[in-house]
């Protein structure tokens, strides 16, 4: 009996052991280089760190990343909506790129304020917004809510929700969770990063963003609370305010399950969507095309 108990603690010892030295997050946000053009704003949360390109009569469109890929990944097609007549703005959500990683409930409320006072703060209205995969969810949800200052809205591999159910009951279970997050999801993601490099983009701030202190803690807050979010009703919504739509994504999306587009497509039948092969990164590896088919959206609003 005294046997079993000392090797049950010497594996419990060498687990945790491997698990505190298999912490990755030594630095403060602050020790990030920041990337020209870049400035914040503050709320209550935290500080957020933004980007703008464009003149400044132009149009304005806020694009807003995913779970993982920061801000900084998306100035190209900025600078390719800026030259079709929109001043555009992207932001790093609270837990990644240069932005703080505050101690709070990471859930579609939390999400929704700091994009609310985003734009308050730039004094917006009548805004475009196009939100990538994560970022689509976030778009969809503040249109739903705000239609009297949304112009338009775009989607690109948007987010619905339903392909997280199987890590649902998982991240509920305590210590085991957290092992999984840090050593299987976080490293998968830190080799993602491989995948900007093929775009000709510089992987490393992807990877340095996760040695800031609180990343795992937003990741791991993110996956517990925001998939409780019901995301067909925005879509719902949507459609009842008949808010302009354009939706683009990709058949053979390695991250989001085409079933749930679809379904989230049927909500709004008045959409204009448009299908690709190439991934869950389309934006970035055929913008060309995307950018094309979001002038002709603009065009069609305008006119």
């Amino acid at each position: 009996m005294v046997n079993w108990f000392i090797y049950i603690l010497l594996v419990i010892i060498i687990l945790f052991t491997g698990y505190f030295f298999g912490d990755r997050e030594k630095i403060q946000v602050s020790e990030l280089k920041l990337n020209e053009g870049y400035s914040y704003f503050e709320n209550e949360q935290g500080k957020t760190a933004y980007y703008s390109t464009g003149k400044n009569d132009s149009e304005p469109l806020i694009l807003i990343h995913g779970v993982s890929v920061p801000s900084y990944y998306y100035k190209q097609i900025a600078s390719s909506l800026s030259q079709i007549g929109y001043k555009v703005y992207i932001y790093d959500h609270f837990g990644r790129g240069f932005s703080d990683r505050p101690k709070i409930k990471y859930n579609m409320e939390s999400y929704q304020k700091q994009l609310s006072d985003f734009v308050d703060y730039l004094y917006l209205d009548k805004i475009t917004l196009l939100g990538v995969s994560m970022g689509g969810a976030l778009a969809s949800n503040y249109a739903a809510n705000n239609p009297d200052k949304v112009k338009s809205l775009m989607l690109n591999v948007p987010f619905v929700g339903t392909q997280t159910i199987g890590l649902a009951n998982f991240v509920s279970i305590p210590v085991l969770w957290d092992f999984y997050l840090r050593f299987v999801i976080i490293n998968k993601l830190v080799q993602r990063a491989d995948g900007l490099t093929e775009d000709k983009q510089d992987p490393q701030h992807f990877i340095k963003q996760f040695d800031v202190i609180g990343t795992q803690n937003t990741f791991s807050s993110l996956m517990k609370n925001f998939v409780e979010h019901d995301f067909y009703n925005d879509y719902k919504l949507l459609n009842e305010y008949k808010i302009p739509v354009h939706i683009t994504y990709a058949i053979d999306d390695e991250d989001v399950p085409i079933d749930s587009i679809l379904k989230a497509i049927k909500l709004v039948p008045n959409a204009k969507t448009f299908s690709f092969k190439g991934g869950h990164n389309i934006i970035n590896s055929r913008t060309e095309e995307i950018v094309s088919l979001i002038n002709d959206f603009k065009e069609s609003i305008n006119n």
